[in-house]
C-alpha cells in the first residue's frame, strides 16, 4: 500500500508546514505586530519614533472626529449588511422558482457589479450623481421630478445614503447567489411535504427555507460586516470623507492622519481599534447566528 507523504512523523510534517507558516508570519502576523508597536509611538515617517505608550489611544478616544467616523460606519452597515441581506434573500426566493435558463441569466446579470473594483464603481457613480450633467438628475428633470434633483454628494443629509446605495447595489447580487446556493442544498422532499400539507409559499419560506439558510446568513453577515468596517476605496473615490465629515469612516480618517498629516502612530492606533472591533462583531455573529445554525442542524 502506497503511503502518503503526510503519513510520516510529526517532525516531518512540520517541515511541510514551515514554508506556509513562514509566509504567514512575514505577510500577516509581522505587519500586525508592527502596527501594534507603531501605535505606541509618535512617528512622522522621517525622524526616530518616540515612545508614547497608550497616548495615541487616549487621544483617539478623546477625538470627536473618531466618534463621527464610528457613527457613520454604523449607519453604513445598514447599506452594507442589512439591505443586501434582505434583498438577497427575497430575490433568491423569487429567482429559485424560475426556469434554469432565466435563473442563470438573472443571476449572472445581478452578480456582475460584484466582480468590478469598488474604486472604479465609485468614480462611475460620482459621475452619475453629478448635479450638473449626471444622468441621475437629468432623468429626474426629464420625468418632471426636478425638485428632487440634488447635489447628492454635496448634501449633508443625503450624501451618506447616496454612497450607501452604491454599496447595496454592489453586494445584493453576491448575497443572492449565496442564498440561491443554500436553497439548492435543502432537501426537496421538505418542500414537497409542505406542498402536500397545503402550506402557502410565505409559510414555506418562513418555516422551512429561512431557518435552513442560517449557515449562509452567517457567512453573508460575516463578509458584509468585514467589508463595511474596512470600507475605504468606494467612499474615497466618491467623497473623500466629505462634505464636512458626513461620510468620514475610520479608514478614511486613518488615511488622513497617516498620509496627509504624517501622524503614523495615531493612524496605526485606528487600525488596531478597527481590527479589535472586527473581531468583536464577528465573535458576536458567531455566537448569535452560529448557535441558531446548530439548533437547525
Amino acid at each position: 500500500m502506497k503511503r502518503s507523504p503526510l503519513d510520516g512523523s510529526e517532525h516531518t510534517n512540520w517541515i511541510y508546514l514551515f514554508p506556509g507558516l513562514l509566509l504567514y508570519a512575514a505577510f500577516v502576523f509581522g505587519p500586525i505586530v508592527a502596527a501594534l508597536a507603531l501605535s505606541l509611538t509618535s512617528w512622522d515617517g522621517l525622524t526616530v519614533p518616540k515612545w508614547v505608550g497608550l497616548g495615541n489611544y487616549i487621544d483617539l478616544f478623546s477625538d470627536d472626529r473618531f466618534y463621527i467616523a464610528l457613527r457613520n460606519n454604523a449607519e453604513l452597515m445598514i447599506f452594507y449588511c442589512v439591505l443586501p441581506l434582505g434583498l438577497g434573500i427575497g430575490l433568491a426566493a423569487c429567482v429559485w422558482n424560475l426556469k434554469q435558463r432565466e435563473q442563470l441569466a438573472l443571476r449572472t446579470f445581478l452578480f456582475l457589479p460584484y466582480i468590478m473594483p469598488t474604486a472604479v464603481l465609485g468614480i462611475i457613480w460620482a459621475w452619475l450623481y453629478n448635479p450638473a450633467f449626471g444622468p441621475f438628475n437629468q432623468f429626474l428633470r426629464a420625468v418632471g421630478l426636478g425638485m428632487f434633483a440634488l447635489p447628492w454628494l454635496g448634501d449633508f443629509n443625503f450624501v451618506l445614503p447616496a454612497v450607501g446605495i452604491v454599496a447595496t447595489w454592489y453586494f445584493f447580487g453576491f448575497c443572492m447567489v449565496i442564498f440561491l446556493t443554500g436553497i439548492q442544498r435543502i432537501d426537496p422532499s421538505l418542500f414537497d411535504a409542505a406542498k402536500v400539507d397545503g402550506a402557502s409559499a410565505r409559510k414555506t419560506f418562513v418555516w422551512i427555507t429561512l431557518p435552513l439558510l442560517m449557515p449562509e446568513i452567517r457567512v453573508v453577515l460575516l463578509l458584509t460586516v468585514i467589508a463595511s468596517i474596512k470600507s475605504f476605496d468606494l467612499i474615497f473615490t466618491m467623497t473623500r470623507g466629505g462634505p464636512a465629515n458626513a461620510t468620514l469612516v475610520p479608514n478614511i480618517y486613518m488615511y488622513q492622519l497617516g498620509f496627509e498629516l504624517n501622524r503614523f502612530g495615531a493612524a496605526a492606533a485606528i487600525a488596531i481599534v478597527g481590527a479589535l472591533l472586527t473581531f468583536a462583531i464577528n465573535f458576536a455573529i458567531h455566537r448569535l447566528v452560529g448557535s441558531k445554525s446548530k439548533g437547525m442542524a
